[in-house]
């Protein structure tokens, strides 16, 4: 009898770089994600209006889009590690700009968050997908946004209880610039990746003829256009929800967001494995439709139960396409210009809540709030759509071993 062949082993995924990758990342998320809640009240603290506080968040996000196409082109050029770092410090430090009480110094301070913000998102998603083994790329994207995720479900809740229980900003202030400077000392150990070689002075010179290929990679704009069906829905997930729970007489809404966390969270961890296996779009369409069930039950709901499990179909969701069009968009990419890949896969994250929010709000202001989650389900609907016009490139398994 023929013995039987030893099965293969799988890849390492666990090193040491992916793990301080993802460190990195969930504590870069956690320093913003601290600051972003009590934004608002803090220029009002200092006599600032709404319009002012919003004026300072648009300037975060601005630079953030605008430069992260450079981010890319250093994270490329330069060092993966290098810009990963950078970002990070710059999240860091500015975070303790703020103890320095004044409009004058916040609103400058925000704003230059904002690049270190795109720096982190660039290299970081960068440095994920140069680390992670190509037989478990979308196992690694998930738990690389997982790290992210962990973040987002927690740190809004520390902040707030800071603020609740001490009544003083400046300890939300050093713990998130603590851990923004925590975020770049992980990346000091990190491995060697991509194929950055020049100084960081000789990167930002200009050579040769400029042109939208120097920063954009259109090898992944459709798996941008794909995931920008989602973070289109964004606002209708995040920002209206207790608006629409207020409409209803919904109480302790709070929990929602905590089950949406563990739901994408948990999502990603057990499905982690099995997404490398079989076509990227079929879990993406699965993605989609778990998305689409989520926002049928809110536009139907009355009650906190039903929130909640609208809560676990869209964590679902999200969790899936955004894993499986991670995957998709470093298969696509070259290596040599994985930074640019990146940077142009996560512009697309806020293009489409920056068009998502206003249409969101002209829906619930002509419509009310269920014609916000049936728009949302057309924004869903537009991603099958295009999803199957493309399912030549979307519909592939993942590469050969």
């Amino acid at each position: 009898m023929a013995p039987s062949a030893a099965p293969i082993p799988r890849a390492q995924l666990w090193t040491a770089g992916f793990v301080l990758v993802c460190l990195a990342n969930m504590l870069g998320y956690g320093s913003n994600l601290l600051l972003s809640p009590i934004m608002p009240l803090y220029v009002e603290s200092l006599g600032g209006t709404p319009f002012v506080a919003g004026l300072m968040i648009s300037a975060f996000s601005v630079l953030s889009f605008i430069l992260r196409p450079l981010m890319g082109h250093l994270t490329d050029r330069w060092s993966v590690r290098g810009t990963l770092g950078l970002g990070s410090g710059i999240i860091g430090v500015l975070g303790l700009a703020f103890l320095v009480p004044g409009l004058l110094v916040a609103f400058p301070a925000n704003a230059i968050r904002g690049i270190g913000w795109g720096a982190l998102n660039t290299a970081g998603s960068a440095a994920a997908a140069l680390l992670v083994p190509q037989s478990r790329r979308a196992e690694g994207s998930g738990y690389y946004l997982a790290s992210s995720t962990i973040a987002s479900a927690f740190a809004p809740a520390i902040a707030l209880w800071l603020l609740a229980g001490t009544g003083q900003f400046s300890h939300i202030f050093i713990l998130a610039g603590a851990l923004g400077i925590g975020g770049a000392a992980a990346t000091l150990r990190l491995p060697r990746a991509g194929a950055g070689s020049t100084s960081l002075w000789d990167a930002l010179k200009p050579r040769g003829r400029l042109s939208l290929e120097s920063f954009v990679e259109r090898r992944v704009l459709l798996c941008s256009a794909l995931v920008m069906a989602v973070t289109a829905t964004t606002p209708a997930l995040s920002a209206f929800i207790p608006t629409y729970a207020f409409s209803l007489g919904v109480e302790n809404i709070g929990l929602y967001y905590i089950v949406a966390g563990l739901s994408s969270i948990s999502s990603r961890l057990v499905l982690g494995r099995w997404v490398d296996r079989g076509s990227r779009g079929v879990w993406l369409l699965g993605g989609y439709g778990s998305l689409i069930v989520g926002f049928a039950i809110l536009a139907n709901t009355s009650s906190l139960q039903g929130f909640l499990l609208a809560a676990i179909a869209t964590g679902l969701g999200q969790s899936l396409v955004q894993t499986s069009l991670m995957a998709l968009a470093i298969d696509l990419s070259e290596k040599a210009r994985m930074g640019k890949a990146m940077a142009t896969f996560s512009m697309f994250y806020r293009l489409g809540e920056g068009i998502g929010a206003p249409i969101a709000g002209a829906l619930i202001q002509g419509f009310g709030f269920q014609a916000m989650y049936y728009g949302a389900i057309v924004s869903i609907l537009g991603g099958v759509a295009y999803a199957a016009y493309n399912w030549r490139v979307v519909g592939r398994g993942p590469e050969p071993r």
